[in-house]
């Protein structure tokens, strides 16, 4: 896991998001199977179609990768994104396959009951512009237990080593 600080773009803004695809989250596990659905499990995620400030933020985190793919994600209160991994399958339709990793960005400061856990850590007190970058093989939750949304970008890379032409 790595972790750093990039500066957001000043033209970022929540609160124009037109969110249009709610999810259910990963269930890879028999537990999750079990008591996660869709009322407690589900979040609004954008591709492509993000706004142009979540693409340029591909051009801030380190320039460790060849291809990439964008996305942002609202967690609203009371749901959670189980323990999971990452496939990244996007990224790999597109460009192939091959080693690839996430850059997770906090999108606003911290807020009480927004939670992260990687390596079985929890990972809390952030602020606006803070990213993990993690495999995708590693095990990692996440969740709203407040009281706002729970806003973050995902970019997905696939590393220069393995990329394809």
């Amino acid at each position: 896991m790595i972790t750093g600080h990039i500066d957001l773009p000043a033209s970022m803004d929540l609160s124009s998001l037109d969110w249009q695809d709610r999810c259910q989250c990963y269930q890879q596990t028999d537990d999750t199977q079990q008591f996660y659905t869709e009322h407690n499990s589900s979040i609004w995620q954008m591709f492509d179609e993000s706004p142009t400030w979540v693409h340029d933020i591909a051009d801030l985190i380190p320039q460790d990768f060849k291809h990439h793919v964008v996305s942002v994600i609202r967690i609203d209160p009371g749901n959670t994104i189980p323990l999971h991994q990452d496939k990244h399958y996007l990224l790999q339709q597109k460009f192939g396959a091959g080693e690839t990793w996430r850059y997770l960005i906090f999108l606003e400061d911290w807020h009480r009951g927004h939670y992260f856990e990687i390596y079985d850590r929890p990972v809390t007190q952030w602020r606006s512009g803070d990213y993990i970058k993690f495999h995708r093989r590693e095990w990692h939750l996440g969740g709203n237990m407040g009281t706002k949304p729970f806003y973050s970008a995902q970019i997905t890379v696939l590393g220069i080593d393995n990329a394809e032409d």
